[in-house]
Parts: C-alpha cells; structure tokens; sequence
C-alpha cells in the first residue's frame, strides 16, 4: 500500500526499484542522483523514507556519497547521511539567485573530483524542477552541453517517463542565463536599468473578453513597484502599454507579477515571470539564436563593448510567461500573447557593476536556523553571503571561509577539449532508461572522472502543471 502511495505521488518520474529498493530516485549520470526529499514520519510514507535513502547511499556508494539539499522550506537530521548535507537553498516554482548557480557548480565539481568512486546526491522536494535546474546547469558547467535546451532535454529524459523534467519558464530562463555566461566566458556583474513600462500585446480575456490589469515587481522579497489598476480595455483592443509613473531602478534578479483586479473585486493572479537585467537583450528578446541578418544579439551586460544605447526591450511569449504557459486551450491568453518589457540605462553612464542598487542573495534566517549544526552550506556557498551593512537584503554572517563580495564571483574558462560522458550500465541499474507576500548507478567512471581533464500550495502531487494528473501511469518502470 505504501509503494502504490508513492508511485502516486512521484508520478512520472522514474523510480529506482532493485534489491528491495523502491525509491523516488534517478541517475542522471553514473555520479550524478536526483531524489524526491527525503522524509520522516507521516511524510516518509509517500515519499522517500529518509531511513531507506540512507541505507540505499550507504549500501551502494559507502564513504562516497554527499546529499545536495536545495529545499529552503524543510530540512532533516544530517547524521542520517553522516552529516555529509550541504544546502544550497531556494524556493519551490521559483529559480534559483543567479548567484547561487556558480558556486554550487563548483562545490559539486569539486567534490566529484576528489574521487573517482564520489557520487552526488541532489534534492528539492519532488526532486525534479529545483534539483533539474541545478543539475543542468552543472552539465553546462562541465561542457557536458553546449546548448542550454539539450541539456533539459537530457534530464527530462532521464528524470521522468514522459519527457517533462524542468517545465516553469523561469526556471529554464535561469538555466539558459547560465549557459549564456558560459559560452561567452562572461563575467557575470549586477546590471542597473530602469523600467519605464510594460506593454501587453493581444489583451488576457479574464472579464468577458478583456482584463483589469496591475503589476507589482520584485527585486529578491521586496516590492519596489506596485502599478495602478489598468481599468476600461475594450474587447478585442490589440495592445495596451502600463508606463511606470517614474522609471523604476532594477538590478540582478527581478520578479514581476501579474493580477486581474475588475471593479469591485479582489484580484487574481494571471501570470509572473522572473529575468535578470544583466541579460536583458538590446533587440528586445532574450534569444542566443542568430538574428536574419546573421548576426548575434547581445544583452545589456556586453552593452559597454558595443554601443551606449539608451533603450532596451524584453520581450516574453505566452510560452515563455509562468503559469501563462499553461494556458494549453488558449482560453485566457491569445497564442500571439507577448509581454514586452521597456527599460532605459540610468544617467549619466550606464552602470557596468550595479553600483546603484545592491543584489545580495537572501537567504531566510528560519532556513539557517533549521538547517541544524549538521548541515553545512560548505565554503563555496558562504563565500557569496556576505552581509552588505547597508543593505536589508543581507545574509546573516558567517565564520566558514572568508567571504566576497556577489559581483566578484565571475566564471572561469571552460576547458577547451572536455568532452562528453556517457551514461554507464551498472549491475544494479534501474529497469527503465512559493507563495506571494503581497508588500546508471555505481559506476566508477563518472561525470567527474571521465571530465577530469512558492507560490504554490502543498500538495501530494508535487506538480508543476495543472495538467499531469491526466493519464497517470502506476505502472512500474
């Protein structure tokens, strides 16, 4: 009865299920695991039982394993893995800081280096979009992939049965940005523009065929804007543009959320999205593709090398809009709906290093006190929290390694002859290939070794689109 539980729960993801083993549990590489959080008590009845995860690492890859936990909503008793937990937290249906990509990257890599029998153990809460996300961004970081939606593509089929592994916009836009910074060998530096307006093109058909529409906009967990009430669109009306009263500074991770609020009732939630500034791209979209004329366009933090333009564009398709997106019938939103961003650089020079705003990454004291003596956000990940004093924004402090500043994290140059793994049978291998606040298994040869050259809910289902309980399979894999 617990199993079919817990196949329920984990739908589509595959599960490992050897040896006695019946765990929401995927090799992405040899090296590599992605889990569903591994729980106690009542919890640990349809989900993993964080008693069986331990005995699988420890019967499988003893002294070798270390758990990533990227959940900042729940945590557990690091002595059940040896007090080997490392977290590197953030929200549920939500991207990571971008911040946070690097340094995780390379604590992973370095621990995967150390050995060659190393493995990583990575969860969220399903193990499946947070823990997606920062898997594909380590295979970006190794040159595993050179093309951001390849390397989704590799874990949504290893991951589940039906392809779908990492599916929030946000989340895959965070993981592009990565891969972008890479593939040029950027250094990643805070970005400062200043919004002026946001434009829808085709109107949302919330009232009878029109909408009421507000926004509000986030920089981490603070309002910066909240919009008035857009009121009296007509019926058909092809476009409206929402201008910003005075120009709104913006730097690094940004938020904006979208509501529906007609006369005299409260407001509903249409969409929201997240992007960061540093990649806000001068021809108005956030695509790396060639543009007609041949040539590639390039974002706000490579403006200082080719001009000093003074507008720049952001446009966003219904696809590429959370929860939007979801919108399969177009029963909301136009096919053609777009949500088109207007900025311009600050006077009198646009600034390179995001002096005039800061962008900390913030992580809630109730994660640090949760996390317990146990777990460790390891010297990687407590070099970038450095508390900012004059910032409310700030992390608490910290005594493990000496910590920097954000903008000094820059990546560095990916090798030129790495080339990719492979997955790697093994003997035991698996049968089948945030709310709103409103103000192959075993294998030696891994990843490593073969290199070394929200605002959701709780529920049981852990899904991410309305849609995925139709047609659920039980059936073993």
């Amino acid at each position: 009865m617990a199993n079919r539980i817990r196949s329920i729960v984990s739908k589509n993801k595959r599960r490992y299920q050897e040896d006695g083993f019946d765990l929401d549990l995927t090799y992405i590489y040899p090296n590599i695991i992605a889990m569903g959080f591994p729980a106690e008590s009542i919890e640990g009845v349809y989900r993993n039982n964080i008693n069986q995860v331990a005995r699988f690492l420890d019967q499988r890859h003893k002294d070798h394993y270390r758990v990533y936990n990227l959940c900042t909503e729940r945590s557990y008793d690091p002595v059940k893995f040896h007090k080997r937990v490392v977290c590197y937290p953030f929200e549920d249906h939500n991207p990571p800081p971008l911040e946070l990509i690097k340094p995780f990257c390379e604590d992973l890599d370095d621990w995967l280096r150390k050995d060659k029998e190393n493995i990583a153990a990575i969860h969220c809460k399903a193990g499946k979009g947070r823990t997606g996300v920062m898997i594909c961004a380590y295979l970006l970081h190794r040159n595993l992939f050179s093309d951001y939606q390849k390397a989704l593509l590799h874990y949504g089929q290893t991951r589940t049965r039906d392809h779908k592994g990492v599916t929030i916009p946000s989340q895959r836009r965070f993981v592009w940005y990565y891969g972008y910074l890479i593939e040029r060998r950027l250094q990643y530096k805070p970005v400062t523009l200043l919004l002026t307006g946001i434009e829808f093109i085709k109107i949302p058909m919330y009232n009878g065929g029109t909408c009421s529409p507000m926004f509000e906009v986030y920089q981490l967990k603070v309002k910066v804007y909240s919009s008035k009430v857009y009121e009296d669109l007509k019926k058909g009306q092809e476009k409206v543009f929402m201008g910003v009263e005075t120009s709104v500074p913006l730097c690094g991770d940004i938020k904006v959320v979208f509501y529906n609020k007609p006369r005299m009732k409260g407001k509903e939630k249409m969409f929201q999205f997240w992007f960061n500034t540093f990649f806000v791209n001068v021809d108005g979209s956030y695509s790396d593709k060639p543009q007609a004329n041949g040539t590639t366009s390039y974002c706000a933090g490579e403006m200082a090398q080719y001009d000093n333009s003074r507008f720049l564009y952001m446009t966003l398709l219904k696809e590429d809009l959370d929860k939007a997106n979801k919108d399969k019938s177009h029963k909301l939103f136009s096919p053609n709906f777009q949500a088109k961003l207007h900025f311009k650089t600050p006077d009198p020079e646009f600034p390179r290093n995001g002096s005039s705003l800061s962008s900390s990454l913030t992580v809630p004291s109730h994660v640090t006190s949760s996390a317990g003596p146990g777990h460790t956000r390891s010297p990687t990940f407590e070099s970038i929290s450095t508390s900012l004093k004059d910032s409310s924004h700030a992390l608490p402090s910290s005594n493990m390694g000496q910590t920097r500043s954000l903008s000094e994290l820059t990546l560095k140059d990916p090798p030129i002859n790495s080339r990719a793994a492979h997955l790697h049978s093994h003997k035991s291998s698996q049968k089948s290939t945030g709310s709103d606040t409103g103000s192959p298994a075993g294998s030696s040869e891994g990843l490593a070794d073969t290199l070394s050259e929200n605002e959701q809910d709780e529920n049981l289902s852990d899904t991410d689109t309305d849609d995925e309980w139709d047609g659920l399979e039980t059936t073993l894999v």
